[in-house]
């Protein structure tokens, strides 16, 4: 995937010794057009649909296997299964252990790696193209034959474990966990750890991995997606080969169930004695990635929140002196993701930075933004948008957006038109429907011997005491 963007020395350019008023942002300039190669497609005789973008600048091949399944397929009683499995993929097959696989990639200057995320699993793969026919047998091997061996499942279970018992000693881990379990509750796969807990992780088996394995990663619930200096023909020849033991098969109907819907602004405080800063989240379940709204929220919200130079920043950071760093977002998933403003705050100045996230949300659902602002949001978007481009494996994981959330095949080809065409009147729209604080959450963990009187005293919604999960303390 190329992008082809022209500059050229317009008249009127400034040079160093002209005057500049700095007291006004520069103007950006139209959105560059977008040339994107076509995306080659083929199908498998397993069922796999292949993308391939060519690009022959460089003697690599990224692939990645986008399996349409991750934490949101958790069992509610077992969270951790999706990212457990994905964990473990490449820790044997029935004829590579582990180290085998380790050592045959490295011989071979390549690098595999599998994840899962809240939307979906990952199994990825870097390589020169002089080794794609090895490199392929190893990847095609993991896909299809792994063993999860129950050696190499205690030693992640102890390292996952560990991990849970350091988070619980982490104030940004501890917020951004309550937060998920406050919005979504422990019946929604959005409210659980996706790294699982205690319990679920105790509970699991091997068993439970081969099951969501063979319920799951099957060819037909798949797309592998190919960047980078290889021919269709070659790849499909390689991977039929690679791939013919593994089957299709029935893939039950999967939908993200609703959160459950806002009501009135509670605050929500977690006990850290001694915690150096308080941790702030404040926000709730708003949107899913399918929304028609996708492109004016972001380019609202890169002015709330989304940048250094955004208005909770500028105001909590620069103006007050509140904090290292404050931010918003909107995550956007297959289900319905959270709205999410916060950050870590001095201690004693945990109430007031609370006002000011909320002034800060208030005063962009009420008014919006500036001419001035929305040209400048929309000139960070574009600037930042070549980033996504520079290697394969950056491109592979673009493509990797469009099949796991069923975008159009130009989405890139037009985002920077789209980001261009928003307007202030679908700023103020979008501002309004999905910032109303008055039915946010407010999570904070502090030492609440210093914070809980004074936040308490703001009476900014019921005050409901939880443990460090974020369960309401009886």
């Amino acid at each position: 995937m190329i992008i082809m963007v022209g500059f050229a020395l317009l008249a009127g350019t400034v040079f160093a010794g002209d005057q500049l008023d700095r007291t006004k942002r520069p103007q950006g300039k139209p959105a560059p057009e977008i040339h994107l190669p076509q995306i080659q497609k083929a199908t498998l005789k397993n069922g796999l649909q292949v993308w391939l973008v060519e690009n022959h600048k460089l003697p690599i091949v990224a692939a990645n296997l986008v399996i349409q399944a991750g934490s949101d397929h958790d069992p509610v009683s077992m969270p951790g299964l999706a990212n457990m499995t994905a964990a473990m993929i490449d820790e044997g097959t029935k004829s590579r252990t582990t180290m085998q696989i380790a050592d045959q990639l490295e011989a071979l200057g390549a690098t595999l790696n599998a994840n899962a995320n809240a939307d979906g699993s990952f199994i990825s793969l870097s390589t020169l193209s002089k080794n794609l026919g090895r490199a392929l047998d190893i990847y095609c091997d993991v896909v299809c034959n792994s063993i999860f061996p129950e050696k190499e499942f205690e030693r992640l279970r102890k390292q996952r474990l560990t991990t849970l018992v350091q988070q619980h000693d982490q104030p940004p881990a501890i917020a951004s966990n309550a937060f998920n379990y406050i919005l979504y509750g422990p019946d929604h796969p959005y409210g659980n750890n996706q790294n699982g807990t205690e319990t679920s992780l105790n509970a699991m088996t091997v068993g439970d991995l081969r099951t969501f394995y063979q319920s799951n990663y099957v060819p037909n619930n798949a797309t592998l997606v190919v960047v980078g200096d290889a021919k269709l023909d070659e790849i499909t020849a390689l991977l039929e080969k690679g791939l013919a033991d593994w089957h299709s098969s029935a893939i039950t109907p999967f939908v993200v169930p609703q959160p459950p819907p806002p009501s009135a602004r509670k605050v929500y405080l977690i006990d850290k004695p001694g915690a150096p800063q308080s941790e702030v989240r404040i926000g709730y379940p708003a949107l899913a990635r399918s929304t028609p709204d996708f492109f004016p929220v972001i380019v609202m919200n890169r002015m709330l929140g989304g940048q250094f130079t955004s208005r909770i920043n500028l105001n909590l950071r620069e103006r007050h002196g509140y904090t290292y760093g404050a931010t918003s977002s909107f995550r956007f998933l297959k289900g319905v993701g959270p709205f999410i403003a916060g950050g870590g705050i001095v201690t004693e100045k945990t109430d007031s930075a609370l006002i000011e996230f909320l002034h800060e949300i208030d005063l962009m659902r009420a008014k919006g933004m500036t001419a001035e602002e929305l040209a400048y949001a929309k000139t960070g978007t574009i600037g930042n948008f070549a980033l996504t481009f520079e290697t394969p494996e950056q491109v592979a994981g673009a493509l990797q957006n469009i099949v796991l959330y069923g975008l159009p095949e130009d989405y890139y080809s037009t985002y920077l038109q789209k980001i261009d065409a928003v307007t202030l009147g679908e700023i103020q729209r979008v501002a309004s429907k999905y910032l109303d604080t008055s039915t946010m959450s407010v999570v904070v963990v502090g030492d609440l011997s210093k914070i809980k009187d004074r936040i308490a005293a703001l009476n900014l919604g019921e005050i409901v005491l939880c443990n460090l999960d974020g369960k309401k303390l009886r």
